[in-house]
């Protein structure tokens, strides 16, 4: 598989930027395009869904 180099902002402390940068790394690696587009959706749009992942993580 090809490998391509983005460079995106990530808003936040440094801190918390470089913790979102590698669990996306980490979606990134283990979930297809298809699977990460209606994940994406979902956290834009349904908002109760996203709020029932939270409760189930303990976040």
């Amino acid at each position: 598989m090809d490998k391509h180099t983005f460079k995106i902002t990530i808003s936040g402390t440094q801190k918390e930027a470089q913790q979102k940068a590698q669990a996306a790394a980490k979606l990134l690696a283990f979930l297809d395009a298809k699977t990460l587009d209606k994940l994406a959706y979902v956290a834009e749009f349904d908002k109760e869904k996203v709020a029932l992942a939270k409760q189930f993580l303990g976040v």
